[in-house]
Parts: C-alpha cells; structure tokens; sequence
C-alpha cells in the first residue's frame, strides 16, 4: 500500500512538472516570436541584434520543441567560426521573416496548411523502416538534413515521389500558391497516385518535425 501511494505521489509529481515545463516552453516561445518580430521590424538585422538573438538561443537551449529547435541549430551553426557576417545576417532576417511573416507562427502554419492537400486525419508518423520524400524549402535546414534526420531514426529518404513512397513532407517556407511552383509537381504526382488506390501519407513540416523531436 505505502509503494502504491509513493507511485502515485511520484506520478503526480511528475504531471505536475510536465504541466511547469510545458508552461515554461509556452512562454519562451512566444518570447522568441517577440524578438523575432522586433528584429525583422526595420527591415534588416544588425550586429548588435544578431548578437542578442545567438546569446538568447543559447540561455534557452532547453527548448526543443518546433520551431525554436530548427533556429536554434541553424543559427549557432553560423557561429561555427566565432563570428556572423553581414550574409549570415541576412540569412537570419530572411530566416525569421519566413518564420512570423505577418502573423504569429501557429497562424502562419495553420493558414499554410489549409491550402495544402495533407492527410486528413493526419497520420501517424514512423521511421524506421519508411520512406520519405521531401519537397518545398524547410525550416528544419536544407532538404540533405532533413534527410540525415530521417537517416538516423531507421527512415530511407527518396528523391522523387514513386507508388511505394510512405511520406511526402511538404516544408513550412513552401509557396502557399503551391499549385503552381515546381515543388507542387510533387504534391500532385502523389495525389495522382493516392487516386490510383496508393497510400502515400502527405504531411507538413510541422508535424513532421514534432514526431522528429518526440523521438529525438
């Protein structure tokens, strides 16, 4: 009996805890769509700027949910060398504008998503063992990491999209006009062939991501 309460005790101390890091993670995220969006505010990042956004990251390495995890990496990847010149300035400022764009990122996503043709309900996402194609530009980082990623959890990235593919990840900076750029060519091929009676599982960035860190 006393073991039976001390497992309880100990499980609702750790709902208690999850429900506090949940919390804590909520806030930091918002945090960083503040600065995020005082910084792309003039139209450019200058050092200063850059220099606070890389000491914040790091103050907040304990968040590893999407999408602090995916700027987290690619920004400390810049200070590689110790220093972020004025192209890695760039690349942070067009990174957080495609990130906010004019609205919050869960808006940004949910309106994105709703002009796509993902799977609905939204599948259950496995790697090891599955097939991934990738398509669109990706927060995560180039399509070769999105790859790796997919690699080192037991998954076989493709190139292309064919009838035995089990994954088509379509990435957050996509066009939303997607019908018409060249990344949509994916999109329809699988489509097409779901039609013919195959069941190619199209998923967003962002669910796609949140399964990554889940097993992470």
């Amino acid at each position: 009996m006393i073991r039976a309460k001390r497992t309880g005790d100990f499980f609702m101390m750790g709902e208690h805890f999850h429900q506090c890091s949940k919390r804590i993670e909520d806030r930091s995220i918002s945090e960083l769509i503040g600065i995020a969006r005082g910084m792309v505010a003039d139209g450019s990042i200058n050092e200063l700027e850059a220099e606070f956004l890389v000491q914040w990251l790091k103050e907040n390495s304990h968040i590893t949910c999407w999408p602090f995890d995916v700027l987290n990496r690619r920004v400390l990847a810049m200070m590689d060398d110790g220093v972020i010149d004025e192209e890695e300035r760039k690349e942070i400022f067009s990174l957080l504008k495609s990130l906010i764009g004019e609205k919050p990122v869960a808006e940004h996503v949910a309106s994105f998503s709703s002009t796509l043709p993902l799977t609905k309900p939204e599948p259950p996402i496995i790697f090891e063992g599955r097939t991934f194609c990738f398509t669109g530009k990706f927060a995560f980082g180039q399509r070769k990491d999105c790859e790796a990623a997919v690699e080192q959890l037991g998954g076989c990235p493709q190139p292309r999209v064919t009838t035995t593919l089990d994954y088509l990840v379509i990435g957050f900076l996509g066009n939303e006009d997607w019908m018409h750029s060249t990344f949509g060519r994916k999109i329809q091929q699988a489509i097409d062939y779901n039609a013919k009676g195959r069941k190619i599982a199209i998923i967003s960035e962002d669910a796609w991501a949140q399964a990554l860190c889940s097993i992470a």
